[in-house]
């Protein structure tokens, strides 16, 4: 039978990481690793500078933006099926410089439509100054208008009108 003990041993065994710990050292308050000798055998990791890829052009001037997606922490169907965490179920927002939302007519917490190719995603607008101008952001994942359903992992010059 393997009990919580034997796992833990199997798992300090077999991952070099966690090289002789024990449950009885963690005990109920835990330890810090990089504190152990181990933890000097393992090779320092690069801290940088490290270069950042190069921003995509800037959206035509024909008012198309880019969509950008991202995913949020509360975006699973452990939340989604949990009553007790009903309040964490993402909403669709799209994200946008205040740049744009002037530019579109729209303001922070109107209904607006992010549309590509005959398909579109309703959304309420979050205004973001560090949302570069020309992009809108959509979460992927959500139960409803997921990001997903424009972008099929492409990217996108999307539409974005109001509701």
């Amino acid at each position: 039978m393997l009990t919580a003990p034997a796992a833990s041993a199997q798992l300090f065994d077999a991952v070099g990481f966690y090289a002789g710990v024990t449950l009885e050292e963690v005990g109920g308050r835990g330890l810090r690793w990089p504190e152990r000798e181990a933890a000097a055998r393992f090779p320092e990791a690069e801290a940088g500078p490290f270069e950042l890829e190069s921003a995509t052009a800037p959206a035509p001037a024909n008012g198309a933006l880019r969509l950008g997606t991202f995913r949020s922490l509360w975006a699973s169907p452990e939340v989604d099926v949990s009553p007790a965490l009903k309040f964490l179920v993402p909403l669709q927002h799209a994200e946008l410089s205040p740049a744009d939302a002037e530019r579109l007519g729209v303001a922070h917490g109107d209904a607006v439509d992010v549309a590509f190719d005959g398909r579109s995603v309703r959304a309420q607008v979050s205004l973001r100054a560090a949302v570069p101008a020309g992009s809108v952001f959509l979460a992927e994942a959500t139960l409803a208008g997921s990001a997903t359903a424009l972008t099929n992992g492409e990217p996108r010059l999307v539409e974005v009108r109001p509701a």
